[in-house]
């Protein structure tokens, strides 16, 4: 089977995380996949094969490239252009979006584009019953997995390391919280000479940031990464993940690290508490507050045996959010 599937973007849901991974996961399993979406906006790190749309581009541009491409079947995160077109070129489409998502700018045409779809995925939100009105009568509702690694040396001492890691990634803005987690690093970093600290992430700090950086010294135990890295070869050398978060800013990354057998130090944003059960499987501290992140990240940083108990704790989730059911329902038709 020759799938396209198209990641598209918005301001409150990124389509990256999982079109990456069901298009890798369809390649692994003998299939034909290309990876869409507009320009800029697509990582190449995958090994599939990429296409890039103009944000211009129209939807007789993209049925003639899906036509020309031979594709068999179109997937589109939160894209209605891309299963327009898929429409326009009899092309069988599937659809998926979280639970009450708002484009940015409403589409008429919506319920008629969703009713023409093979099936649309929706990602639970909420445990009332799924609106069939909305989504059309070939939708089913399914929880957003977590997509996870295996990662090196989970299971060794820090003595077989030359190097460990600390990995965060979020948005580069003063609700992200960095600034606070950089002051936390400008006072331990001097005593954990083999600990380096990967952001991952844009946004408009990210001037002030490095400017911290070089003005306390920390070049050669800390780097900001752009947002379009393989987070997930990052993940899979993690040690620790840390979310330093002063407000909201999703769960999906920190199920993402718990269930790649991560610990993980977070703050106590909204929708933490979800995943997290500070002590047990992940810890907790007060948002904006250095004192207390200061003093979580030290004692995992010195702590091997504390890091692996939470790790294994945390990792269970990968069965409570399994990836494979969200997979089986694009490969199901």
């Amino acid at each position: 089977m020759k799938y396209i599937i198209f990641v598209g973007n918005h301001k409150t849901f990124s389509a990256l995380r999982l079109g990456v991974r069901l298009a890798q996961v369809l390649a692994w399993n003998g299939n034909d996949v290309i990876l869409a979406g507009a320009k800029g906006k697509v990582p190449h790190y995958t090994g599939l094969k990429t296409i890039e749309f103009s944000p211009s581009a129209t939807i007789k541009k993209l049925t003639d490239t899906f036509v020309k491409e031979g594709v068999e079947k179109v997937i589109s995160f939160v894209s209605l252009p891309a299963c327009e077109a898929a429409a326009g070129g009899k092309i069988p489409y599937l659809y998926c979006e979280p639970e009450n998502f708002k484009e940015d700018k409403a589409v008429r045409t919506k319920k008629t584009i969703l009713k023409k779809a093979k099936k649309v995925v929706v990602l639970a939100q909420t445990e009332k019953p799924l609106d069939k009105k909305i989504y059309g009568a070939n939708a089913v509702r399914v929880s957003n997995p977590a997509v996870w690694v295996e990662h090196f040396n989970h299971h060794r001492p820090d003595c077989f390391k030359k190097e460990n890691n600390i990995l965060a990634f979020g948005k580069l803005t003063k609700s992200g919280g960095f600034d606070v987690l950089l002051k936390t690093w400008a006072r331990l970093a001097p005593a954990h000479t083999s600990w380096h600290l990967t952001i991952v992430g844009d946004g408009p700090s990210k001037t002030s940031l490095n400017k911290f950086i070089e003005k306390n010294h920390l070049s050669g135990s800390t780097q900001i990464v752009p947002a379009s890295s393989d987070i997930y070869s990052l993940m899979r050398n993690a040690d620790i993940y840390v979310n330093p978060a002063r407000e909201a800013q999703g769960t999906e990354d920190i199920l993402d690290a718990m269930a790649s057998k991560l610990p993980v130090l977070v703050t106590d944003v909204a929708g933490v508490d979800d995943l997290v059960v500070n002590g047990v499987n992940g810890l907790i501290v007060n948002a904006a507050e250095e004192e207390p992140l200061t003093i979580a990240l030290d004692e995992l940083m010195v702590n091997w045996g504390k890091r692996v108990g939470l790790a294994v704790e945390a990792s269970r989730l990968k069965e409570r959010y399994p990836l494979e059911v969200f997979v089986a329902f694009f490969e199901q038709d």
